[in-house]
């Protein structure tokens, strides 16, 4: 049969989100591929030139829409070295509690849509179920499912509610038993092997040369995580495994994943402990006025100005859902960053899908891609 060219994509079941996969086939077989982005960029970027700080955390929930409190996690972790403010700790480990958490929503969102694309319908329902307690944690501080705005350049926007506690640990209490389901539900599944195993892989050498991080390097038997090879926050002061497989398959991207969400539980309930041991304040004193901090009352002129505040750089890197994101934030001493770039770990794991795919079948493609999770809100920006 004579080869040819198909798009899968930019309205495709498989795309999980609004971006083209070129394929060129000889039958059913996979001889090149060319993803093609950039179908939901917004200009994230050079909006956020013309934010104050803290407007631009309303960017980052839209960044990524399942992992917006990683994002909102990035940001401001770049925006306060720029302007050199510290956070109390209090709020670092409040910090750390939505980034594990949405950790887990996230992947439990990827867990549903994936196990959806190889044909397993009850998994999707548990899934779904399960991220909506998650979910519910959220609002319960923020006011918010998916649109939080609740990071600020100097802490938080508020202190957790009292009971938040006791129902955090029966959310984890009960997804820990889930977890088991759910390896019950694929691992004991003929379809689910037929459908995952020793396809799509991605050897560590690879997926180092192309900038893959996350999961699927991971799932290499690569050991890497910023949360141990470069703590932020207080990601040191917690004790947790970093979850690695061997296979570098799509079986292997699932495994990685499933034990994150085992090991971000392990994080949570030591944090949850902390916080329910060290009360305090959430966020930083003597904020320049422009950051959304209180007037300075009568007689108190320690309040910096924005006139004389001091310029500088900032750079940050987390260990998001998908992998590193790192964020670039210049200072020149106005209200409104002068420059903001962000690095989406999607982005250079999609770029590799010529490495995972080429050799295998059209069939093939939605659970490898489906294992890579895709979430163009982050690619495009």
């Amino acid at each position: 049969m004579s080869e040819m060219w198909i798009n899968m994509g930019p309205q495709h079941p498989m795309t999980h989100g609004l971006w083209n996969l070129r394929v060129r086939i000889d039958g059913e077989r996979i001889l090149d591929v060319d993803p093609e982005m950039g179908y939901l960029h917004r200009g994230i970027e050079k909006i956020s030139e013309d934010r104050h700080y803290n407007e631009v955390v309303t960017l980052m929930d839209r960044t990524c829409y399942v992992a917006g409190l990683n994002w909102e996690h990035l940001y401001i972790l770049a925006s306060e070295q720029a302007l050199h403010i510290t956070p109390p700790e209090r709020a670092e480990y409040i910090r750390m509690l939505c980034a594990e958490f949405q950790r887990i929503g996230s992947h439990i969102m990827w867990y549903a849509a994936f196990v959806a694309d190889i044909g397993l319908l009850t998994p999707y329902l548990y899934g779904m179920r399960d991220r909506d307690l998650v979910l519910d944690l959220f609002q319960s501080f923020t006011g918010a499912r998916m649109t939080y705005e609740f990071m600020r350049v100097g802490g938080v926007r508020n202190d957790l509610p009292p009971a938040f506690s006791d129902q955090a640990r029966k959310v984890l209490n009960w997804l820990t038993d889930r977890f088991r389901e759910y390896d019950q539900l694929c691992l004991g599944s003929d379809l689910f092997h037929k459908r995952c195993d020793n396809i799509g892989v991605l050897k560590g050498n690879d997926a180092i040369a192309h900038g893959v991080t996350g999961p699927p390097l991971r799932s290499a038997g690569v050991k890497r995580d910023l949360r141990r090879d470069r703590p932020y926050s207080r990601y040191s002061d917690v004790d947790f495994d970093i979850a690695i497989a061997d296979g570098a398959d799509v079986t292997g991207r699932y495994l990685v994943r499933m034990e994150e969400m085992r090991q971000s539980v392990r994080i949570l309930r030591q944090v949850i402990d902390w916080l329910d041991h060290h009360p305090g304040p959430v966020m930083a004193e003597h904020l320049p006025r422009w950051l959304g901090a209180p007037y300075a009352p009568v007689g108190k002129e320690d309040y910096v100005l924005k006139r004389n505040y001091a310029k500088g750089l900032g750079f940050s890197s987390v260990e998001e859902p998908h992998g590193e994101a790192q964020a670039y934030v210049v200072n020149e001493g106005g209200e409104h960053p002068y420059r903001v770039k962000f690095r989406s770990p999607v982005f250079a794991n999609v770029a590799a899908a010529r490495q995972y795919l080429v050799g295998y079948h059209v069939a093939d493609i939605p659970p490898i891609m489906g294992s890579v999770d895709v979430c163009v809100g982050e690619v495009d920006r």
